[in-house]
Protein backbone atom coordinates (compact mmCIF):
# COMPACT_ATOMS: atom_id res chain seq x y z
CA UNK A 1 0.00 0.00 0.00
CA UNK A 2 2.81 2.41 0.88
CA UNK A 3 4.48 1.72 -2.47
CA UNK A 4 1.21 2.48 -4.27
CA UNK A 5 0.79 5.78 -2.39
CA UNK A 6 4.41 6.72 -3.10
CA UNK A 7 4.00 5.94 -6.81
CA UNK A 8 0.72 7.86 -6.92
CA UNK A 9 2.35 10.92 -5.33
CA UNK A 10 5.17 10.84 -7.86
CA UNK A 11 2.64 10.51 -10.67
CA UNK A 12 0.46 13.37 -9.44
CA UNK A 13 3.43 15.69 -9.14
CA UNK A 14 4.82 14.74 -12.53
CA UNK A 15 5.03 18.15 -14.26
CA UNK A 16 3.19 17.28 -17.47
CA UNK A 17 0.30 15.57 -15.70
CA UNK A 18 0.11 18.33 -13.10
CA UNK A 19 -0.07 21.01 -15.77
CA UNK A 20 -2.89 19.18 -17.55
CA UNK A 21 -4.86 18.93 -14.29
CA UNK A 22 -4.17 22.58 -13.49
CA UNK A 23 -5.24 23.60 -17.00
CA UNK A 24 -8.52 21.68 -16.71
CA UNK A 25 -9.26 23.20 -13.29
CA UNK A 26 -8.38 26.65 -14.57
CA UNK A 27 -10.58 26.37 -17.67
CA UNK A 28 -13.56 25.05 -15.71
CA UNK A 29 -13.38 27.73 -13.03
CA UNK A 30 -12.71 30.58 -15.44
CA UNK A 31 -15.00 29.88 -18.42
CA UNK A 32 -18.19 28.66 -16.70
CA UNK A 33 -20.67 31.55 -16.56
CA UNK A 34 -18.00 33.80 -18.06
CA UNK A 35 -20.55 36.36 -19.27
CA UNK A 36 -22.83 36.13 -16.23
CA UNK A 37 -21.66 39.47 -14.85
CA UNK A 38 -23.07 42.11 -17.24
CA UNK A 39 -20.71 44.17 -19.33
CA UNK A 40 -18.79 46.87 -17.48
CA UNK A 41 -18.40 50.37 -18.95
CA UNK A 42 -14.69 50.02 -19.81
CA UNK A 43 -15.29 46.60 -21.35
CA UNK A 44 -18.00 48.06 -23.57
CA UNK A 45 -15.61 50.78 -24.78
CA UNK A 46 -12.76 48.36 -25.54
CA UNK A 47 -15.01 45.89 -27.34
CA UNK A 48 -16.60 48.64 -29.40
CA UNK A 49 -13.18 50.01 -30.38
CA UNK A 50 -12.14 46.53 -31.49
CA UNK A 51 -15.30 46.25 -33.59
CA UNK A 52 -14.61 49.62 -35.21
CA UNK A 53 -11.12 48.40 -36.08
CA UNK A 54 -12.70 45.37 -37.75
CA UNK A 55 -15.04 47.61 -39.74
CA UNK A 56 -12.50 50.26 -40.81
CA UNK A 57 -8.99 49.54 -39.55
CA UNK A 58 -7.16 52.37 -41.40
CA UNK A 59 -9.37 54.86 -39.58
CA UNK A 60 -9.70 53.23 -36.15
CA UNK A 61 -6.46 51.25 -35.61
CA UNK A 62 -5.05 53.92 -33.28
CA UNK A 63 -8.38 55.39 -32.21
CA UNK A 64 -7.84 54.45 -28.50
CA UNK A 65 -5.08 57.07 -28.35
CA UNK A 66 -7.79 59.74 -28.50
CA UNK A 67 -9.04 58.57 -25.11
CA UNK A 68 -5.60 58.26 -23.52
CA UNK A 69 -5.26 54.49 -24.07
CA UNK A 70 -2.51 52.57 -25.83
CA UNK A 71 -4.00 50.15 -28.39
CA UNK A 72 -2.44 46.69 -27.89
CA UNK A 73 -5.29 45.20 -25.84
CA UNK A 74 -7.88 46.34 -28.38
CA UNK A 75 -5.83 44.83 -31.21
CA UNK A 76 -5.79 41.47 -29.44
CA UNK A 77 -9.55 41.66 -29.02
CA UNK A 78 -10.08 41.92 -32.78
CA UNK A 79 -9.65 38.25 -33.82
CA UNK A 80 -11.60 37.03 -30.79
CA UNK A 81 -14.68 38.99 -31.89
CA UNK A 82 -15.09 36.35 -34.61
CA UNK A 83 -15.39 33.49 -32.09
CA UNK A 84 -19.16 33.52 -31.62
CA UNK A 85 -22.35 35.50 -31.30
CA UNK A 86 -21.77 36.63 -27.70
CA UNK A 87 -19.43 39.57 -28.07
CA UNK A 88 -18.86 39.90 -24.32
CA UNK A 89 -17.90 36.23 -23.90
CA UNK A 90 -15.59 36.44 -26.91
CA UNK A 91 -13.81 39.45 -25.43
CA UNK A 92 -13.48 38.02 -21.93
CA UNK A 93 -11.89 34.84 -23.28
CA UNK A 94 -8.81 36.96 -24.05
CA UNK A 95 -8.34 37.61 -20.33
CA UNK A 96 -8.87 33.91 -19.61
CA UNK A 97 -5.98 33.10 -21.97
CA UNK A 98 -3.87 35.87 -20.46
CA UNK A 99 -4.66 34.52 -17.00
CA UNK A 100 -3.35 31.04 -17.73
CA UNK A 101 -0.17 32.52 -19.16
CA UNK A 102 0.09 34.52 -15.92
CA UNK A 103 -0.27 31.29 -13.93
CA UNK A 104 2.66 29.73 -15.81
CA UNK A 105 4.76 32.90 -15.64
CA UNK A 106 4.25 33.21 -11.88
CA UNK A 107 5.37 29.63 -11.38
CA UNK A 108 8.48 30.31 -13.45
CA UNK A 109 9.23 33.45 -11.43
CA UNK A 110 9.04 31.41 -8.22
CA UNK A 111 11.55 28.98 -9.70
CA UNK A 112 13.91 31.84 -10.63
CA UNK A 113 13.62 33.19 -7.08
CA UNK A 114 14.72 29.87 -5.60
CA UNK A 115 11.37 28.21 -5.01
CA UNK A 116 11.11 24.43 -5.08
CA UNK A 117 8.63 22.42 -7.16
CA UNK A 118 5.82 22.41 -4.58
CA UNK A 119 6.19 26.15 -4.07
CA UNK A 120 5.89 26.61 -7.83
CA UNK A 121 2.61 24.67 -7.78
CA UNK A 122 1.39 26.65 -4.78
CA UNK A 123 2.04 29.98 -6.50
CA UNK A 124 0.24 28.83 -9.64
CA UNK A 125 -2.76 27.72 -7.60
CA UNK A 126 -2.82 31.07 -5.80
CA UNK A 127 -2.97 32.91 -9.13
CA UNK A 128 -5.72 30.53 -10.24
CA UNK A 129 -7.96 31.02 -7.20
CA UNK A 130 -7.20 34.24 -5.31
CA UNK A 131 -10.02 36.76 -5.97
CA UNK A 132 -7.74 39.57 -7.21
CA UNK A 133 -6.35 37.34 -9.96
CA UNK A 134 -9.50 35.30 -10.59
CA UNK A 135 -11.78 38.26 -11.18
CA UNK A 136 -9.47 40.16 -13.55
CA UNK A 137 -8.80 37.00 -15.55
CA UNK A 138 -12.53 36.83 -16.29
CA UNK A 139 -13.07 40.44 -17.37
CA UNK A 140 -12.25 42.10 -20.70
CA UNK A 141 -10.11 44.69 -18.93
CA UNK A 142 -6.58 45.79 -19.75
CA UNK A 143 -5.05 45.21 -16.31
CA UNK A 144 -4.51 41.45 -16.56
CA UNK A 145 -2.56 41.81 -19.81
CA UNK A 146 -0.54 44.66 -18.30
CA UNK A 147 0.53 42.49 -15.35
CA UNK A 148 1.45 39.62 -17.67
CA UNK A 149 3.87 41.80 -19.65
CA UNK A 150 5.26 43.29 -16.43
CA UNK A 151 5.76 39.74 -15.10
CA UNK A 152 7.66 38.84 -18.27
CA UNK A 153 9.74 41.97 -17.74
CA UNK A 154 10.60 40.70 -14.27
CA UNK A 155 11.54 37.31 -15.75
CA UNK A 156 13.98 39.13 -18.05
CA UNK A 157 15.41 41.13 -15.14
CA UNK A 158 16.00 38.01 -13.04
CA UNK A 159 17.77 36.35 -15.96
CA UNK A 160 19.90 39.47 -16.45
CA UNK A 161 21.04 39.17 -12.84
CA UNK A 162 22.34 35.67 -13.67
CA UNK A 163 23.76 36.22 -17.15
CA UNK A 164 26.54 38.75 -16.58
CA UNK A 165 29.18 36.09 -17.24
CA UNK A 166 27.81 35.49 -20.74
CA UNK A 167 27.67 38.59 -23.00
CA UNK A 168 25.50 36.75 -25.52
CA UNK A 169 22.87 35.81 -22.92
CA UNK A 170 23.01 39.32 -21.49
CA UNK A 171 22.12 40.84 -24.86
CA UNK A 172 19.30 38.33 -25.39
CA UNK A 173 17.70 39.09 -22.01
CA UNK A 174 18.13 42.84 -22.47
CA UNK A 175 16.20 42.52 -25.74
CA UNK A 176 13.54 40.40 -24.00
CA UNK A 177 13.21 43.07 -21.32
CA UNK A 178 12.88 45.80 -23.96
CA UNK A 179 10.17 43.88 -25.84
CA UNK A 180 8.16 42.83 -22.76
CA UNK A 181 8.33 46.25 -21.12
CA UNK A 182 7.57 47.96 -24.43
CA UNK A 183 4.53 45.68 -24.80
CA UNK A 184 3.46 46.65 -21.28
CA UNK A 185 3.61 50.33 -22.23
CA UNK A 186 1.66 49.60 -25.42
CA UNK A 187 -0.94 47.96 -23.16
CA UNK A 188 -1.34 50.64 -20.48
CA UNK A 189 0.63 53.75 -19.59
CA UNK A 190 0.90 53.06 -15.82
CA UNK A 191 3.47 50.41 -16.75
CA UNK A 192 5.96 53.26 -16.36
CA UNK A 193 5.34 53.12 -12.58
CA UNK A 194 6.94 49.66 -12.60
CA UNK A 195 10.37 51.01 -13.54
CA UNK A 196 11.60 51.68 -9.96
CA UNK A 197 10.38 48.22 -8.88
CA UNK A 198 12.35 46.49 -11.64
CA UNK A 199 15.46 48.57 -10.95
CA UNK A 200 15.28 47.60 -7.28
CA UNK A 201 16.03 43.97 -8.18
CA UNK A 202 19.61 44.98 -8.92
CA UNK A 203 20.20 44.72 -5.13
CA UNK A 204 18.90 41.14 -4.98
CA UNK A 205 22.15 39.23 -5.64
CA UNK A 206 24.34 38.88 -2.56
CA UNK A 207 28.08 39.47 -2.31
CA UNK A 208 28.28 42.01 -5.12
CA UNK A 209 30.55 45.02 -5.17
CA UNK A 210 29.15 48.49 -5.86
CA UNK A 211 30.71 48.33 -9.32
CA UNK A 212 28.95 45.01 -10.05
CA UNK A 213 25.64 46.39 -8.79
CA UNK A 214 26.09 49.49 -10.93
CA UNK A 215 26.63 47.22 -13.91
CA UNK A 216 23.43 45.28 -13.14
CA UNK A 217 21.55 48.55 -12.73
CA UNK A 218 22.89 49.73 -16.09
CA UNK A 219 21.86 46.52 -17.84
CA UNK A 220 18.32 46.69 -16.43
CA UNK A 221 18.09 50.41 -17.20
CA UNK A 222 19.24 49.82 -20.78
CA UNK A 223 16.60 47.12 -21.27
CA UNK A 224 13.92 49.42 -19.86
CA UNK A 225 15.21 52.19 -22.12
CA UNK A 226 14.68 49.87 -25.08
CA UNK A 227 11.07 49.40 -23.95
CA UNK A 228 10.61 53.18 -23.79
CA UNK A 229 12.07 53.39 -27.28
CA UNK A 230 9.48 50.89 -28.54
CA UNK A 231 6.78 52.93 -26.86
CA UNK A 232 8.04 56.08 -28.60
CA UNK A 233 7.13 54.52 -31.96
CA UNK A 234 3.57 55.60 -31.16
CA UNK A 235 4.76 59.17 -31.77
CA UNK A 236 4.59 58.36 -35.47
CA UNK A 237 0.81 58.54 -35.13
CA UNK A 238 -0.56 62.11 -35.22
CA UNK A 239 -2.90 61.43 -32.26
CA UNK A 240 0.01 60.59 -29.93
CA UNK A 241 -0.45 63.88 -28.04
CA UNK A 242 -3.94 62.78 -26.97
CA UNK A 243 -2.42 59.86 -25.08
CA UNK A 244 -1.71 62.07 -22.07
CA UNK A 245 -4.95 64.05 -22.16
CA UNK A 246 -6.80 61.96 -19.55
CA UNK A 247 -4.12 61.85 -16.82
CA UNK A 248 -5.70 64.64 -14.78
CA UNK A 249 -8.93 62.61 -14.54
CA UNK A 250 -7.18 60.06 -12.33
CA UNK A 251 -4.10 61.80 -10.86
CA UNK A 252 -3.39 65.08 -9.15
CA UNK A 253 -0.46 67.04 -10.61
CA UNK A 254 2.59 66.46 -8.40
CA UNK A 255 2.81 70.19 -7.70
CA UNK A 256 -0.71 70.13 -6.26
CA UNK A 257 0.23 67.23 -4.00
CA UNK A 258 3.47 68.62 -2.62
CA UNK A 259 2.84 72.37 -2.72
CA UNK A 260 -0.93 72.86 -2.73
CA UNK A 261 -1.83 70.32 -0.03
CA UNK A 262 -3.59 67.74 -2.20
CA UNK A 263 -1.84 65.08 -0.09
CA UNK A 264 -4.52 65.76 2.51
CA UNK A 265 -7.00 64.14 0.13
CA UNK A 266 -4.76 61.28 -1.08
CA UNK A 267 -2.95 59.96 2.01
CA UNK A 268 -6.13 59.21 4.04
CA UNK A 269 -7.08 56.72 1.30
CA UNK A 270 -4.10 54.45 2.01
CA UNK A 271 -5.99 52.27 4.56
CA UNK A 272 -8.64 51.71 1.88
CA UNK A 273 -5.99 50.55 -0.58
CA UNK A 274 -4.59 48.17 2.03
CA UNK A 275 -8.09 46.77 2.52
CA UNK A 276 -8.27 45.94 -1.19
CA UNK A 277 -5.30 43.59 -0.83
CA UNK A 278 -6.54 42.13 2.45
CA UNK A 279 -9.90 41.36 0.81
CA UNK A 280 -8.81 40.24 -2.65
CA UNK A 281 -5.48 38.56 -1.85
CA UNK A 282 -6.77 37.33 1.55
CA UNK A 283 -5.57 38.42 4.97
CA UNK A 284 -3.53 35.19 5.53
CA UNK A 285 -1.44 35.86 2.41
CA UNK A 286 -0.84 39.49 3.38
CA UNK A 287 0.10 38.34 6.90
CA UNK A 288 2.64 35.98 5.32
CA UNK A 289 4.06 38.87 3.28
CA UNK A 290 4.61 40.92 6.44
CA UNK A 291 6.01 37.89 8.30
CA UNK A 292 8.53 37.42 5.52
CA UNK A 293 10.22 40.68 6.48
CA UNK A 294 11.30 39.05 9.77
CA UNK A 295 12.30 35.59 8.51
CA UNK A 296 16.05 35.15 8.17
CA UNK A 297 15.79 32.58 5.38
CA UNK A 298 15.49 34.44 2.05
CA UNK A 299 14.96 37.69 3.94
CA UNK A 300 16.66 39.68 1.17
CA UNK A 301 14.22 38.27 -1.38
CA UNK A 302 11.21 39.01 0.83
CA UNK A 303 12.35 42.57 1.44
CA UNK A 304 13.00 43.26 -2.26
CA UNK A 305 9.55 41.90 -3.19
CA UNK A 306 7.87 43.93 -0.45
CA UNK A 307 9.59 47.20 -1.33
CA UNK A 308 9.10 46.59 -5.06
CA UNK A 309 5.35 46.46 -4.41
CA UNK A 310 5.50 49.63 -2.33
CA UNK A 311 7.53 51.47 -4.97
CA UNK A 312 4.75 50.78 -7.46
CA UNK A 313 2.00 51.74 -5.02
CA UNK A 314 3.63 54.89 -3.65
CA UNK A 315 3.00 57.28 -6.59
CA UNK A 316 -0.57 56.00 -6.96
CA UNK A 317 -1.18 56.54 -3.25
CA UNK A 318 0.30 60.04 -3.30
CA UNK A 319 -1.11 61.30 -6.59
CA UNK A 320 -4.28 59.25 -6.99
CA UNK A 321 -7.43 61.28 -7.53
CA UNK A 322 -9.56 58.27 -8.49
CA UNK A 323 -8.10 54.85 -7.62
CA UNK A 324 -9.98 51.61 -8.17
CA UNK A 325 -8.68 48.20 -7.03
CA UNK A 326 -7.76 47.13 -10.57
CA UNK A 327 -5.20 49.93 -10.77
CA UNK A 328 -3.28 48.22 -7.94
CA UNK A 329 -3.22 44.74 -9.52
CA UNK A 330 0.49 44.87 -10.56
CA UNK A 331 1.52 45.00 -6.90
CA UNK A 332 -0.35 41.71 -6.35
CA UNK A 333 2.41 40.02 -8.36
CA UNK A 334 5.04 40.80 -5.72
CA UNK A 335 2.75 39.92 -2.80
CA UNK A 336 1.80 36.57 -4.37
CA UNK A 337 5.44 35.68 -5.03
CA UNK A 338 6.42 36.67 -1.51
CA UNK A 339 3.57 34.79 0.19
CA UNK A 340 4.39 31.60 -1.70
CA UNK A 341 8.07 31.75 -0.78
CA UNK A 342 7.27 32.53 2.87
CA UNK A 343 5.27 29.29 3.07
CA UNK A 344 8.37 27.45 1.78
CA UNK A 345 10.57 29.14 4.38
CA UNK A 346 8.15 28.26 7.19
CA UNK A 347 8.12 24.62 6.10
CA UNK A 348 11.93 24.59 6.00
CA UNK A 349 12.36 26.31 9.35
CA UNK A 350 9.70 24.59 11.43
CA UNK A 351 9.24 21.21 9.73
CA UNK A 352 12.22 20.16 7.61
CA UNK A 353 14.95 21.44 9.95
CA UNK A 354 13.64 20.13 13.25
CA UNK A 355 13.35 16.61 14.63
CA UNK A 356 10.87 17.53 17.33
CA UNK A 357 7.59 15.84 16.48
CA UNK A 358 5.35 18.26 18.49
CA UNK A 359 6.95 21.30 16.82
CA UNK A 360 6.51 19.71 13.41
CA UNK A 361 2.88 18.90 14.11
CA UNK A 362 2.04 22.39 15.35
CA UNK A 363 3.82 24.03 12.41
CA UNK A 364 2.11 21.71 9.97
CA UNK A 365 -1.30 22.49 11.45
CA UNK A 366 -0.66 26.25 11.34
CA UNK A 367 0.43 26.15 7.69
CA UNK A 368 -2.52 23.91 6.82
CA UNK A 369 -4.91 26.34 8.51
CA UNK A 370 -3.38 29.27 6.62
CA UNK A 371 -3.83 27.50 3.27
CA UNK A 372 -7.34 26.36 4.23
CA UNK A 373 -8.34 29.92 5.13
CA UNK A 374 -7.03 31.18 1.78
CA UNK A 375 -9.09 28.47 0.05
CA UNK A 376 -12.23 29.41 2.02
CA UNK A 377 -11.83 33.11 1.16
CA UNK A 378 -11.27 32.28 -2.50
CA UNK A 379 -14.26 29.92 -2.61
CA UNK A 380 -16.49 32.62 -1.14
CA UNK A 381 -15.64 34.76 -4.17
CA UNK A 382 -15.56 32.09 -6.88
CA UNK A 383 -18.87 30.49 -5.85
CA UNK A 384 -21.02 33.58 -6.50
CA UNK A 385 -19.05 34.29 -9.70
CA UNK A 386 -20.14 30.91 -11.04
CA UNK A 387 -23.70 30.75 -9.70
CA UNK A 388 -25.01 34.25 -8.91
CA UNK A 389 -22.85 37.12 -10.15
CA UNK A 390 -25.04 39.72 -8.45
CA UNK A 391 -23.84 38.50 -5.05
CA UNK A 392 -20.07 38.59 -5.67
CA UNK A 393 -18.50 39.97 -2.44
CA UNK A 394 -16.75 42.97 -3.94
CA UNK A 395 -15.22 45.76 -1.90
CA UNK A 396 -17.40 48.86 -1.82
CA UNK A 397 -15.72 50.61 -4.77
CA UNK A 398 -16.15 47.56 -7.01
CA UNK A 399 -19.73 46.92 -5.88
CA UNK A 400 -20.51 50.41 -7.17
CA UNK A 401 -18.64 49.89 -10.44
CA UNK A 402 -19.78 46.42 -11.39
CA UNK A 403 -23.19 46.03 -9.74
CA UNK A 404 -25.05 49.18 -8.74
CA UNK A 405 -24.12 52.24 -10.81
CA UNK A 406 -24.50 53.37 -14.42
CA UNK A 407 -21.17 51.68 -15.25
CA UNK A 408 -22.82 48.29 -14.70
CA UNK A 409 -24.43 46.88 -17.83
CA UNK A 410 -27.38 45.16 -16.15
CA UNK A 411 -30.19 44.80 -18.66
CA UNK A 412 -28.15 45.69 -21.76
CA UNK A 413 -28.14 42.23 -23.30
CA UNK A 414 -31.87 41.87 -22.64
CA UNK A 415 -32.46 45.31 -24.18
CA UNK A 416 -30.46 44.29 -27.26
CA UNK A 417 -32.65 41.19 -27.62
CA UNK A 418 -35.76 43.36 -27.21
CA UNK A 419 -34.53 45.70 -29.97
CA UNK A 420 -33.64 42.74 -32.20
CA UNK A 421 -37.17 41.40 -31.82
CA UNK A 422 -38.84 44.78 -32.40
CA UNK A 423 -36.94 45.63 -35.58
CA UNK A 424 -38.17 42.48 -37.27
CA UNK A 425 -41.57 44.13 -37.75
CA UNK A 426 -40.67 47.84 -37.94
CA UNK A 427 -37.76 50.24 -38.20
CA UNK A 428 -36.43 51.54 -34.91
CA UNK A 429 -34.39 54.51 -33.68
CA UNK A 430 -32.91 54.26 -30.17
CA UNK A 431 -31.68 57.18 -28.08
CA UNK A 432 -29.47 56.24 -25.14
CA UNK A 433 -28.17 58.04 -22.11
CA UNK A 434 -24.51 59.09 -22.46
CA UNK A 435 -22.28 59.45 -25.49
CA UNK A 436 -20.04 56.38 -25.07
CA UNK A 437 -19.29 53.67 -22.51
CA UNK A 438 -21.98 51.52 -20.93
CA UNK A 439 -24.54 53.33 -23.06
CA UNK A 440 -24.50 53.41 -26.05
CA UNK A 441 -21.35 51.28 -26.68
CA UNK A 442 -22.57 48.46 -24.47
CA UNK A 443 -25.73 48.29 -26.55
CA UNK A 444 -24.19 48.79 -29.98
CA UNK A 445 -21.59 46.06 -29.47
CA UNK A 446 -24.32 43.38 -29.51
CA UNK A 447 -25.27 44.31 -33.08
CA UNK A 448 -21.81 44.08 -34.61
CA UNK A 449 -21.65 41.93 -37.76
CA UNK A 450 -25.43 41.60 -37.65
CA UNK A 451 -27.98 43.18 -39.91
CA UNK A 452 -28.69 46.69 -38.65
CA UNK A 453 -30.98 47.62 -41.51
CA UNK A 454 -33.82 49.67 -40.06
CA UNK A 455 -31.96 50.31 -36.79
CA UNK A 456 -30.30 53.50 -35.54
CA UNK A 457 -28.65 53.97 -32.12
CA UNK A 458 -27.34 57.30 -30.82
CA UNK A 459 -26.15 58.56 -27.45
CA UNK A 460 -27.73 61.86 -26.38
CA UNK A 461 -25.86 62.57 -23.13
CA UNK A 462 -26.94 62.58 -19.50
CA UNK A 463 -28.98 63.33 -17.53
CA UNK A 464 -31.84 63.01 -19.99
CA UNK A 465 -33.82 66.23 -19.64
CA UNK A 466 -35.00 66.49 -23.25
CA UNK A 467 -34.53 64.86 -26.63
CA UNK A 468 -32.12 66.82 -28.89
CA UNK A 469 -33.62 68.24 -32.06
CA UNK A 470 -30.82 66.71 -34.14
CA UNK A 471 -31.84 63.24 -32.97
CA UNK A 472 -35.52 63.97 -33.60
CA UNK A 473 -34.76 64.88 -37.21
CA UNK A 474 -32.93 61.59 -37.80
CA UNK A 475 -35.43 59.52 -35.82
CA UNK A 476 -38.43 60.81 -37.81
CA UNK A 477 -37.48 58.42 -40.60
CA UNK A 478 -38.16 55.40 -38.36
CA UNK A 479 -41.42 53.76 -37.36
CA UNK A 480 -40.64 53.54 -33.64
CA UNK A 481 -38.41 55.59 -31.35
CA UNK A 482 -37.15 54.29 -27.99
CA UNK A 483 -35.13 55.76 -25.14
CA UNK A 484 -32.76 53.61 -23.05
CA UNK A 485 -31.79 55.33 -19.81
CA UNK A 486 -30.91 54.70 -16.16
CA UNK A 487 -33.77 55.58 -13.83
CA UNK A 488 -31.75 58.04 -11.71
CA UNK A 489 -30.75 59.98 -14.82
CA UNK A 490 -34.22 60.07 -16.34
CA UNK A 491 -35.58 63.61 -15.86
CA UNK A 492 -37.82 63.67 -18.92
CA UNK A 493 -41.50 63.69 -17.83
CA UNK A 494 -43.27 60.76 -19.50
CA UNK A 495 -46.43 58.90 -18.58
CA UNK A 496 -45.95 55.47 -17.02
CA UNK A 497 -47.66 53.71 -19.93
CA UNK A 498 -44.69 54.63 -22.14
CA UNK A 499 -42.33 52.48 -20.04
CA UNK A 500 -41.74 49.28 -22.04
CA UNK A 501 -39.26 47.40 -19.85
CA UNK A 502 -37.32 47.79 -16.61
CA UNK A 503 -34.16 45.87 -15.70
CA UNK A 504 -33.09 46.52 -12.13
CA UNK A 505 -29.65 46.18 -10.60
CA UNK A 506 -28.97 44.41 -7.27
CA UNK A 507 -29.25 46.08 -3.85
CA UNK A 508 -32.15 48.34 -4.88
CA UNK A 509 -29.81 50.24 -7.22
CA UNK A 510 -31.03 52.31 -10.21
CA UNK A 511 -32.76 50.38 -12.99
CA UNK A 512 -32.19 50.39 -16.73
CA UNK A 513 -35.39 51.57 -18.43
CA UNK A 514 -36.67 51.30 -21.99
CA UNK A 515 -39.20 53.99 -22.93
CA UNK A 516 -41.32 54.42 -26.04
CA UNK A 517 -40.89 58.07 -27.09
CA UNK A 518 -42.33 57.72 -30.60
CA UNK A 519 -45.18 60.16 -29.99
CA UNK A 520 -42.84 62.66 -28.31
CA UNK A 521 -40.43 62.67 -31.26
CA UNK A 522 -43.04 62.70 -34.01
CA UNK A 523 -45.48 65.24 -32.55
Amino acid sequence: MSRFISALRRYLFYPAFGLVVLFVIYVLTHTVQLAALPVFADEAIYIRWAQLIIDDWPRYLFFPLNDGKTPLFMWLLVPLQYLGNDQLWSARILSVIVGFLQVLTTGYLIQLLGGRAKTVWLSMLLVTFLPFWYFHHRMALIDGLLVLFLSLSLVSVLHLLRSTASPQKTVVWMLCLAVSFGAALWTKLPAVLFIPSLLLFSVLPVRKTWFERSKLLTLIGTGLGGGLLLFSLLKLNPTFGQLFSRGSDFLYPWRDVFFEGAWRQTLPNIPTYISYFVTYLSWPLMALVVAGLFIQDKQRTFQVLFWAALLFLLPISLLGRVVYPRYLLPAALFFTLSGSLVIQSLVDQFINRTNQIPAKSVAGMVIALILAQILVISSAFIGPSLFNASTIPFVSADTTQYLTEWSSGHGLKETAELIQSAKKSSTLAVATEGYFGTLPDGLSMYFHRRSVEGLYIEGIGQPVISIPESFKLRANKYDQVWLVVNSHRMLLPLSADKLLKTYCRPFNAPCLQVWDITSLVKQ
